[in-house]
């Protein structure tokens, strides 16, 4: 898509602000890899499968058709936002009014955040995030006057991601897709020109989401039950045929990542998933917009079955035949989290993907 098609532009669902630091680092000499490992939800950026991405990403980053890298999470996802993002912001913020980095409710705010940067979701929860939601409306109050002036531009929508990152911890207000949505709205108006990839969770991607009905009820209770308009919903409504929304199946293999190690069952008679099994390929597109599955069951969100019709909540979709588990990237991991002198057990490593488990 990039070599050949002319996309610029990957967005990840990782921070907002994590990634454009990256970015930042890589253009400065960073090394690609620890720079998208630190920023990165490291699912996806410590395995080994991400290396040939990285390798492509090094190999152009210093020509003119570098595939730039940008985020459109409303969370911190990486090593990176506790490295630099409060320093980052004290610094912009003592260049607009220097009495905001002196004052209390600054001090509460770090506090607050850095909380979260370390998992402390318990605690977090027990702070009063709503006086940091208050603080953090009055600088917004401030810095909106200057929206000609490209770094305020991003500030502003940085700590609006702030602000959402905040209370969906402590609050579960749950309105991550929505500021997703008007991240990846931010990221298209910033680069009006340059076409965009855009890489996450297929969830999030979906658009008429409140149509979807998971078979299982088990599965519904468990948080498969789309209530709630999710990122795609917005973007579709904005965009309409200019965005294409691309999910995944599979007829067979096994998925998760470090503890988790699931197989998946050949498909059922009557299922997507069944009939594409039946071409003499293993991996393709298929397009759906011209085609109704309205009889067919299919499994693409988290490999479980969905009554819903999947040509009604994207526009195509890439079967494999046989999925495997990526494998993780240990030596990666350590050079990032480097006081590890083993791997970490499995209770230490599921605390750490406690945000990642919050995230889908």
């Amino acid at each position: 898509m990039h070599k050949n098609l002319g996309f610029e532009i990957l967005a990840f669902e990782s921070g907002f602000y994590d990634c454009k630091k990256a970015w930042d680092l890589i253009e400065q000499g960073e090394k690609v890899d620890i720079a998208l490992a630190e920023s990165i939800f490291y699912l996806w950026s410590t395995t080994k499968e991400f290396r040939p991405l990285v390798k492509y990403i090094e190999e152009n980053k210093n020509t003119n058709n570098s595939l730039q890298i940008l985020g459109f999470d409303s969370n911190f996802t990486g090593k990176i936002s506790k490295k630099y993002f409060l320093d980052d912001l004290s610094n912009y913020l003592s260049e607009v009014d220097s009495s905001i980095v002196k004052s209390v409710d600054w001090e509460h705010l770090k506090r607050s955040l850095n909380l979260g940067f370390d998992y402390k979701f318990k605690e977090l929860k027990k702070v009063n995030v709503q006086s940091d939601t208050i603080f953090v409306n009055k600088i917004l109050k401030k810095i909106e006057t200057d929206v000609n002036n490209k770094s305020s531009k991003f500030w502003i929508t940085t700590l609006k991601s702030t602000k959402v990152y905040l209370t969906d911890l402590a609050l579960n207000t749950n309105l991550r897709d929505k500021q997703m949505a008007d991240n990846l709205i931010w990221i298209k108006e910033m680069y009006p020109n340059k076409k965009i990839i855009c890489w996450g969770a297929t969830s999030h991607f979906l658009y008429n989401t409140q149509s979807v009905e998971m078979k299982s009820l088990i599965i519904k209770v468990l948080g498969g039950n789309y209530k709630d308009l999710m990122m795609g919903d917005y973007i579709k409504e904005k965009y309409k045929t200019k965005v294409f929304t691309i999910g995944f199946t599979a007829y067979q293999g096994r998925y998760g990542f470090v503890s988790v190690n699931k197989k998946i069952k050949a498909p059922k008679p009557n299922t997507l998933e069944f009939l594409l099994g039946k071409s003499e390929f293993d991996n393709f597109l298929v397009p759906l917009n011209e085609l109704d599955f309205e009889n067919y069951r299919s499994r693409p969100l988290g490999n479980y079955y969905m009554k819903s019709n999947i040509s009604k909540i994207m526009d195509a979709v890439i079967f494999n035949r046989n999925m495997k588990r990526p494998k993780f990237d240990v030596n990666l991991y350590l050079e990032i989290y480097p006081g590890n002198k083993h791997i970490k057990p499995k209770t230490e490593i599921e605390t750490e993907l406690k945000m990642v488990k919050y995230v889908d």
